[in-house]
């Protein structure tokens, strides 16, 4: 952060906020020392794709670190704990140095013997963080912080439907309940409660809530082969690289999953998973080339399938007499 001072850095930062206060000086503060801790020099630039900071509270000091770093959650490079601390974990990915910093209690206590003649305490708190060293103010620790692949900043690695509200859940964030694909709101309850019964996707326009549901699955000989599950399983190894830590995944035993893959190997007559031995979680795991057309293919059935199903519900029922 060598190239722009701290003056100028706490300005930006205060125009982004609005005003200026305690948490503005505290949090730009804290993300110039995180920043040179973990060897980050050009955050908006050439290390901008390197830089990923997981943050503590929902407070002031949180958009000085967005102002100073340009990491923000639409760009997936800044993620967002409830802790209720003021604290933040800073993390270059190319080199996987972490550092978590957390602001000193007592900080704001000394903070007011600098400057006694500030009535305002407020005020003597913006002086006093201005002068007072790094570790006055904060507690420095190293930190390992171990990044899933669907919580990396790039395209979405899946988008679902939940199989209760009819809405579509992005990276990964569903949740596979006794044979369900649920989004998080549905399966533990959400933030809101909706009030009329009428839902904007499939039955806009027209009574009582009616939703169309809609699902498929693939079989040989009478015998299911693939489906949405089956689907999930694949796309988590080929997330994680691991039989066992797909399983986990999609909440079914290592046994389980590894037989899934073995009757659609055999029943689809190509190869799908390759395993080599001595991996993470004894062995590591990829799919296949036809595993990963075959998959893209079934994408296109499933939502070729569920569109003309949309289509002829919202035909045959639209408008029509209540049911």
């Amino acid at each position: 952060m060598s190239q722009l001072s701290f003056e100028t850095l706490l300005q930006e930062s205060v125009k982004m906020h609005g005003h200026l206060c305690p948490g503005q000086v505290l949090g730009v503060r804290m993300s110039m020392l995180g920043l040179r801790e973990i060897g980050i020099s050009n955050p908006k630039g050439s290390d901008r794709k390197n830089l990923i900071i997981f943050v503590e509270m929902d407070r002031c000091a949180t958009d000085a670190v967005q102002s100073v770093t340009g990491c923000s959650l639409g760009k997936r490079s800044m993620k967002y704990f409830d802790y209720g601390k003021m604290a933040a974990t800073y993390m270059n990915l190319k080199t996987n140095k972490a550092v978590r910093i957390v602001a000193r209690k007592d900080s704001s206590e000394k903070a007011k013997g600098l400057f006694p003649d500030i009535e305002n305490k407020y005020m003597a708190q913006i002086e006093a963080y201005k002068v007072m060293l790094d570790g006055e103010l904060f507690d420095v620790m190293d930190v390992t912080v171990q990044v899933r692949p669907e919580d990396m900043p790039g395209r979405p690695m899946r988008r679902v439907q939940c199989d209760s509200c009819g809405e579509h859940v992005q990276d990964m964030r569903e949740v596979c309940r006794d044979g369900r694909v649920l989004c998080v709101a549905c399966s533990e309850g959400g933030y809101y409660e909706v009030k009329n019964t009428f839902l904007p996707c499939v039955m806009q326009e027209t009574h009582n809530g009616l939703d169309i549901r809609s699902k498929i699955w693939i079989e040989v000989g009478g015998e299911p082969v693939f489906g949405r599950g089956r689907r999930f399983l694949l796309e988590a190894i080929d997330s994680y690289g691991s039989i066992n830590r797909a399983a986990q995944e999609v909440d079914i035993s290592f046994r389980k999953a590894w037989g899934h893959i073995k009757a659609m190997e055999s029943r689809l007559g190509m190869k799908l998973v390759e395993r080599q031995a001595g991996g993470k979680n004894g062995g590591g795991a990829t799919l296949t080339d036809d595993a990963r057309k075959f998959l893209k293919k079934y994408e296109v059935l499933e939502k070729g399938i569920q569109e003309m199903v949309d289509k002829r519900f919202r035909s045959i029922f639209k408008g029509g007499p209540h049911v």
